[in-house]
């Protein structure tokens, strides 16, 4: 197998090792959170306009895995580099939800419980599971993906990221309030290290 298309296999195993600590993680908080007990007057704090978000960063997902141009297409230093990308986001994802523990979930719900996590890779960006996504799907639109979908991709990935972001920002803000700005003062960046 040349290097391009074993670069679509390890990019496509990542997928893998990227999605299956989350699943992993999701079940086991959400069979812990259903032994327990809500106690009255700590509401859970919730921003169903991150639901939006997810929606166009599935959907870009979903343009980067269509655009598919020829298989073995891809120059070997750009097939190495969707590689080495990819594994750096499985790294960092699994980083951040080690750090997050019963903290993570899909959607944007902050509860009773909830700690405002700030150690690890959240002492870098403060999204840091949203810039491994994003590595993900940049190693995977280089292996994959004709340029022109993948900037277009890009573009819709960052879109949902946006919402996202900005809506948990906002319930992080209501439950810990001066905290969370403490936190947002010293980690600006919110998933893009230096930029963004």
């Amino acid at each position: 197998m040349d290097l391009p298309n074993a670069a679509i296999v390890l990019v496509v195993l990542c997928w893998f090792l990227f999605g299956v600590p989350m699943l992993l993680n999701h079940l086991r908080v959400r069979r812990e959170r259903g032994r327990e007990i809500e106690p009255e007057g700590a509401p859970e704090l919730r921003a169903p306009k991150s639901m939006l978000g997810l929606l166009l960063e599935g959907l870009s997902l979903s343009m980067i895995f269509a655009g598919q141009r020829k298989f073995g297409g891809t120059p070997a230093l750009v097939s190495a580099a969707a590689v080495l990308i990819a594994l750096l986001s499985v790294g960092l994802a699994s980083w951040a939800i080690r750090h997050l523990g019963r903290q993570w979930r899909l959607k944007a719900v902050v509860t009773h419980d909830h700690e405002l996590v700030t150690t690890g890779p959240y002492s870098l960006v403060r999204h840091p599971i949203y810039l491994a996504l994003m590595g993900m799907a940049i190693a995977t639109a280089l292996a994959l993906t004709r340029w022109e979908v993948a900037l277009a991709a890009l573009v819709v990935y960052i879109a949902g990221t946006e919402i996202r972001f900005r809506a948990e920002d906002g319930i992080l803000r209501r439950r810990f309030g001066p905290a969370f700005d403490a936190y947002k003062q010293r980690v600006a960046a919110a998933y893009i290290p230096f930029l963004r």
